[in-house]
C-alpha cells in the first residue's frame, strides 16, 4: 500500500511540474499574440472572404449580351493602353482571305531528302572507286 501511494505522490508531482510548465508556455505565447493583432487577423479574414463571395456571385451571374460586349470593349482599350505604355507596335492581323497555297506533304519532302542522300553517297563511293584506280597503292588493297 505505501508504495502505491508513493507511486501515485511521484505522478501527482510529474501533473503538478507539467501543468506549471504549460502555464509558463501559455503565458509567453499570449504575450507574443496580442488581442489586438487577432482582432485584425479576423477582420482580415473577414474582409477577403466577403470579396471572393463577391467576386464568386459576379462570376455565377449570366451577363447579358450587353454586358459581355461591354466587357470586351474594355479589355481592347486595356490592351491598347498596355501596347502604348510599352510602346509596341502589334501587327494587325489580316481581315480579308488568305491566298491559296500548295501543302506538301511530310513524306514527300522526306522522301526527296533520302533520295538526295543516296545520290551523294553514290557519288561519294564513285568518286573513292575512281582514286583507288588511279593509286597504285591502294589498287593492290
Amino acid at each position: 500500500h505505501l508504495m502505491e501511494t508513493i507511486e501515485f505522490s511521484l505522478v501527482q508531482k510529474d501533473v503538478i511540474f507539467g501543468l506549471e510548465q504549460g502555464s509558463k508556455v501559455l503565458t509567453q505565447l499570449n504575450k507574443e499574440m496580442r488581442i489586438e493583432d487577432v482582432e485584425r487577423l479576423a477582420d482580415d479574414t473577414a474582409e477577403a472572404i466577403a470579396y471572393q463571395n463577391e467576386v464568386s456571385d459576379i462570376l455565377q451571374s449570366n451577363m447579358t449580351a450587353e454586358d459581355e460586349e461591354a466587357v470586351l470593349e474594355e479589355l481592347e482599350e486595356l490592351e491598347r493602353q498596355e501596347a502604348d505604355r510599352l510602346k509596341l507596335d502589334l501587327p494587325r492581323a489580316p481581315n480579308g482571305a488568305l491566298p491559296d497555297k500548295e501543302i506538301v506533304e511530310p513524306e514527300e519532302e522526306e522522301k526527296e531528302g533520302e533520295e538526295e542522300e543516296l545520290e551523294e553517297e553514290e557519288e561519294e563511293e564513285e568518286e573513292t572507286h575512281q582514286r583507288s584506280r588511279n593509286n597504285p597503292m591502294l589498287a593492290r588493297c
